[in-house]
């Protein structure tokens, strides 16, 4: 059985470090939602190294910096969801109590601030509209002075 997450296409890899990959979400339901993939393959969190554990945490306040300076989201959800890939991986979902538009795209969270709930239908940017908001997001990680 193969693992899309250790796929060498696995999206827009917005960081990287030794341990962890942070990767454009496909569906962009809220805008900005993304996840962090860690760079081996394992099932179970608690098979975490400690070295990975202490990389995440500093890849999640990186990532949630990222969001901030890019849209200024009013709140996250972290999530180890592993529904669909088994592989572990971290979902960062930003919460937005208002609309945040980007390149003509108005992206709102109806939830807000209730539970967040997954549409029925995915919402999938167009290819240069989503390679735009990637790029945005690395220009972040620039600006933030990340590696």
């Amino acid at each position: 059985m193969s693992c899309r997450l250790c796929a060498p296409d696995l999206g827009p890899i917005l960081s990287e470090s030794r341990l962890w990959q942070l990767v454009l979400n496909r569906n962009q339901n809220l805008l900005g939602k993304c996840f962090l993939v860690v760079r081996r393959h394992i099932e179970t969190v608690p098979d975490l190294t400690p070295d990975e554990w202490n990389d995440l945490h500093l890849q999640i306040a990186r990532s949630t910096n990222m969001l901030l300076d890019a849209f200024q989201p009013d709140h996250f959800n972290y999530a180890f969801l592993q529904n669909q890939d088994r592989h572990v991986h971290l979902h960062i979902i930003p919460r937005y109590s208002n609309p945040r538009t980007f390149n003509s795209f108005v992206f709102a969270d109806p939830d807000y601030p209730g539970h967040y709930s997954v549409p029925a239908a995915a919402r999938i940017l167009p290819d240069d509209v989503f390679q735009e908001l990637a790029d945005t997001f690395r220009q972040s990680i620039n600006r933030l002075s990340f590696s």
